[in-house]
């Protein structure tokens, strides 16, 4: 039995193994008559299946994690995070990307709380000095 005699979208021989070419039409599953569909269906299937073993590995429920609002948000969210991976429900790539997401929401909490500080500080300032400047008037 030979290779699948169909060209790819380069023009070039499919070049698919002897494995999954038909015998009678001498095309692989995928060139045959209906074979981008079975393609689509294959992958759909595929997902499918890749979600649902996802799905029993654990993971974090939606809307588990609290809306980040607060510092202390962030801390009950690395918590949870820290708990389901050490139970094993979150797998590890997933914490430790979650885990970047909430630093990352920390720092600019924190750099907008700053900033919103400096802001306060300058106003005061120049409220003083505004006062300043009507003493020495009278």
């Amino acid at each position: 039995m030979a290779r699948c005699s169909a060209l790819n979208g380069e023009g070039k021989p499919c070049g698919s193994p002897e494995s999954v070419v038909d015998s009678e039409s001498g095309l692989c599953w995928a060139h045959q008559p209906g074979g981008r569909a079975r393609l689509v269906e294959a992958g759909r299937k595929g997902a499918e299946a890749t979600a649902r073993k996802l799905r029993g590995r654990g993971g974090l429920e939606p809307g588990e994690l609290p809306e980040l609002r607060t510092p202390h948000d962030a801390q009950k969210a690395l918590d949870i995070v820290a708990h389901a991976a050490a139970e094993g429900r979150l797998p590890q790539r997933q914490a430790d990307a979650t885990t970047r997401a909430v630093r990352e929401w920390l720092r600019a909490y924190e750099a907008g709380v700053v900033t919103d500080r400096v802001e306060e500080l300058r106003a005061e300032m120049a409220k003083l000095k505004g006062d300043r400047k009507l003493r020495r008037v009278k």
